[in-house]
């Protein structure tokens, strides 16, 4: 049986998380808001993609993120939402984690951002306390759907592929699980078979590595993978396109 539940938290001499069971850190030291608006919102053009949805018609753009973390990501993709989407769409995020936060330590981690604050309580207001493997989260009078799945990733995966989470295709995906070096399982080849399930023609990508399995994973999955400038002292990182050719007809 797979082992889930609360994450093993330890915080650093300047206040920020650090997982002790894949020891490594939630995100990097000198801004972590400014990398997570750089990495995935950047890095899937959600802005430009956002400011450009028809405004005449009605729809769900959705994104799959693996690993929640301190919920940095999805709150930063919330308030872009409310600033360049039309008022007539709604946002899916859809959000994967086998080892969550606590609310309690998600409460002292999103006190590192008071500029995100008015937002960061109500996701408090709403976070689990009871560990369990499905939540549903909304806001902004329904127009913001946030799903939480506490779950081993294929085991999420397979619940996605089997209708127990409702969703469209995913249009973008936020992979931002720890690094592929202490946390393998979330860049096996099972997880790029399953976002290939799961994407269509046009799906993005974006994820702060660039090693070589993961590059390879993806492309053997259909997916058009890129390296492009990283942020802050990360020279590189990777951005991608789901188009369904498999390299050598595999």
């Amino acid at each position: 049986m797979t082992h889930v539940g609360w994450a093993a938290i330890q915080w650093d001499k300047n206040g920020l998380p650090r997982s002790l069971l894949f020891d490594d850190k939630y995100f990097c030291e000198e801004n972590g808001l400014l990398e997570s608006q750089y990495i995935f919102c950047g890095g899937n053009q959600l802005k430009e993609r956002w400011q450009n949805l028809p405004v005449d018609a009605e729809g769900t753009f959705t994104i799959a993120e693996a690993g929640f973390g301190t919920g940095l990501n999805f709150l930063c993709a919330w308030r872009l939402w409310r600033q360049c989407s039309p008022v007539n769409r709604t946002l899916h995020y859809i959000s994967i984690d086998q080892y969550p936060l606590s609310i309690d330590d998600l409460s002292i981690a999103l006190k590192l951002w008071p500029e995100l604050n008015s937002d960061s309580q109500q996701l408090i207001e709403q976070y689990p306390s009871a560990f369990s493997p499905y939540h549903d989260l909304y806001f902004d009078e329904r127009n913001v759907r946030l799903t939480l799945v506490f779950d081993h990733i294929i085991d999420a995966f397979d619940a996605m592929n089997n209708e127990r989470v409702s969703f469209q295709p995913i249009d973008a995906w936020f992979l931002d699980g720890f690094a592929p070096s202490k946390n393998p399982q979330m860049w096996s080849e099972d997880v790029f078979v399953c976002m290939a399930q799961l994407s269509r023609p046009g799906t993005t990508l974006s994820t702060f590595t660039v090693a070589g399995k993961v590059r390879r994973g993806l492309n053997n999955q259909g997916f058009s993978i890129s390296k492009v400038k990283g942020f802050g002292r990360k020279r590189q990182m990777l951005q991608g396109v789901f188009t369904g050719d498999i390299p050598n007809g595999r």
